[in-house]
Order: structure tokens, then C-alpha cells, then sequence
């Protein structure tokens, strides 16, 4: 039995999974377990998971492609662990994520889920903003307007997924789904602290935003034909994801993704980009037993 099951599915994650294993090995906290499932990846994804030595890292492929809802419900019913940690293989674990959550978890025996602040950075690693909520909506209405806590960020008790699993009909936005269908009896926090390095600008971001969006309009649809939405909630949330999309659009035609990437988070002075640099570096350093042998 371990304390921490880290959940960490994977498909064609070749460029930057490496670092994401190495981060979780690099963790200050030591008792955990890593359950990595490949979800049919068609890159060097599955052999890079298989280069690691860690006896603590799992490796898990039967060749098919079910999607990350699918395989996060497998994840959390194969894990060990008391709680289990989420997790994106494009992206970094700052070294005492696991410690921070799982103590703070510990000492808030009400709280169901913690997420944290992220660090985002480029496709190359260097780190250039820091995001994160400061509330926690408690209703639906709320919440709606945006996603209330970034998945990778999130660490929760095992006994909470295994009683609210994702929908596996979802596509993007399964995260999104399952806060909503929750947060009215359930409790959240956030720690103020950046805890992850979360993947951001330099990747295709349009495709991903534009298929997001679509599921979060039927989401809307179906709130307000269940009652949950009042008319004027629902048709307030969807003006406003239309508008951004539209933002989102416009942007990728101008070639400027990026540009509004960036003034979605607050910009690092030259002292805190210095002191995140460092803990990047840290994080995925190759020094620790276990490391890649593929590397």
C-alpha cells in the first residue's frame, strides 16, 4: 500500500514525456506509486514509459485508444494509493508537489479535492507565467463561466473518484463535466502555490480550445433542459464562450495564439522567472535512481 497514486495517461506524448516521468521522480515525497496507461499512442511514447527503472513506475498498454475520460476511471480503479494525484504528460511537477497536497489534504480531512497554481511554459521548457483561482465557486452557477480548477493541478481522495467517475462519453472538457457535476456536495480548495508546469504556449492551441468549446455548449444545453440553469445564466454563459471563441479564432488567423496565451496569466518578473527556471530544472533533472535509460 502507498499513500499517493500519481494517474498519468498518455497518448503520443513522445517530445515531452520523458520529463513529466522524471519530475515524479524527482519528488521530495517518496511513497507513491506511478500508474501510466498508454492510450494507444503512435509515437515512442509506450517505449519511453518502458525506459524508466523505478519500481514505483507501472506501465500499462493494451494497444487500444479509449480516451483520457476512459483512462483516468481505469487509473483510479487499478491505484493503491489513499489519494491520487492527476496528471498531463505534457506536462511538470515542481518537486514537492506531492508533499504540499498530500499534507494539506492530511491537515483539511473536509476537503474532498485540492488544486494548486501553475507555472505555464513554452514547448522548449522555459517558463513564462503563472495562473491560478483564488475562489472556488460552490454552485453550478458559478462555476459555468469557467472551469474552476485545472485538472493536472488536482489531487483527491481515492474514495471520491471511485464514487464520481468521469463521464467516459465526453470528450474534452471531461474534467469540466465532472467539477460541475460535483461541486454542489463537494468540497474544493486550491493552495496559492504553483505546483505544476503547465504546457501552454507553443502547442496548437485552436483545435483543443475549438473542441472544448463545443462540448461546453452542450453541457450548457443540457444544464438548462434538466432546470439546473436559470434562462439568464445559461444564455450569459453561452454569449460568453462564443465570444471567445470567436477572440480565439480571429487570433490564430493573426498568428498571435500566443500573444493571448500569455495575457491569460500574470507575467513573472525577472527574479521569480529566475526562481521558477531553477525549479524546472530541478524538476526533471536526470540524477535520481529510476531515471530513463532511453535518455
Amino acid at each position: 500500500m502507498v499513500l499517493i497514486t500519481v494517474g498519468l495517461p498518455v497518448y503520443n506524448a513522445e517530445p515531452f514525456l520523458a520529463d513529466a516521468i522524471q519530475s515524479v521522480i524527482n519528488q521530495s515525497f517518496t511513497d507513491w506509486e506511478l500508474v501510466l496507461i498508454d492510450d494507444g499512442s503512435r509515437d515512442n511514447s509506450l517505449s519511453i514509459a518502458r525506459s524508466f527503472t523505478d519500481p514505483r513506475v507501472k506501465v500499462i498498454s493494451d494497444g487500444n485508444n479509449l480516451g483520457g475520460a476512459a483512462r483516468r476511471n481505469q487509473i483510479n480503479q487499478l491505484a493503491n494509493g489513499r489519494y491520487i494525484a492527476l496528471f498531463d504528460a505534457d506536462d511538470i511537477m515542481a518537486p514537492n508537489r506531492l508533499w504540499d497536497q498530500v499534507s494539506w489534504l492530511e491537515q483539511n480531512t473536509q476537503v474532498d479535492i485540492v488544486g494548486s497554481y501553475l507555472y505555464t511554459i513554452t514547448i522548449d521548457n522555459t517558463v513564462y507565467g503563472i495562473r491560478g483561482a483564488t475562489y472556488v465557486p460552490d454552485t453550478i452557477h458559478e462555476a459555468i463561466r469557467k472551469n474552476p480548477i485545472a485538472q493536472p493541478t488536482v489531487m483527491a481522495r481515492r474514495e471520491w473518484f471511485l464514487a464520481n467517475p468521469y463521464d467516459e462519453q465526453i470528450g474534452r472538457c471531461h474534467d469540466f463535466e465532472l467539477w460541475l457535476r460535483t461541486i454542489e456536495h463537494s468540497k474544493f480548495a486550491i493552495i496559492d502555490k504553483p505546483l505544476i508546469f503547465y504546457r501552454e504556449a507553443g502547442i496548437p492551441y485552436l483545435e483543443k480550445y475549438t473542441r472544448g468549446i463545443t462540448t461546453i455548449h452542450t453541457l450548457l444545453r443540457d444544464y438548462r433542459q434538466r432546470g439546473k440553469l436559470c434562462f439568464k445564466c445559461y444564455a450569459k454563459a453561452r454569449l460568453g464562450y462564443f465570444a471567445k471563441e470567436l477572440i480565439y479564432r480571429v487570433l490564430a488567423l493573426l498568428d498571435a495564439e500566443t500573444w493571448l496565451l500569455t495575457l491569460r496569466n500574470r507575467t513573472l518578473n525577472r527574479e521569480e522567472q529566475t526562481r521558477a527556471q531553477s525549479l524546472l530544472a530541478r524538476s526533471i533533472a536526470r540524477n535520481k535512481t529510476g531515471s530513463s535509460t532511453h535518455l
